[in-house]
């Protein structure tokens, strides 16, 4: 699978504005491969907290984009696997901040 990641806004230390789509190997849009009616583009906002005990608090908003309704119900009905994956990758990015 491919993917894409086009930055709208970048605030060091503060937040990440972009629109995640999937795609094909050139870059061009691509729908899920197994859900058709998965949203062409989602709009991802990531803020970055500094909780003032050397930690962060990190909050990530997803939602469909200039989706069609089957798209935006196919979408709220998968945020459970998104959640999921989106744990994953920060437990992934929690073991490497730890052995570097």
């Amino acid at each position: 699978m491919w993917g894409k990641f086009i930055f709208r806004e970048i605030v060091p230390q503060e937040r990440l504005v972009f629109v995640v789509s999937f795609s094909d190997a050139e870059g061009g849009l691509a729908r899920h491969p197994m859900s058709p009616d998965w949203p062409l583009t989602m709009l991802s906002t990531v803020t970055f907290a500094d909780t003032g005990t050397g930690k962060t608090t990190i909050t990530v908003k997803w939602v469909a984009y200039e989706a069609t309704e089957a798209e935006r119900r196919t979408f709220e009905a998968g945020k459970d696997s998104m959640k999921a994956g989106w744990t994953g990758t920060f437990d992934r990015l929690d073991d490497y901040l730890a052995n570097s």
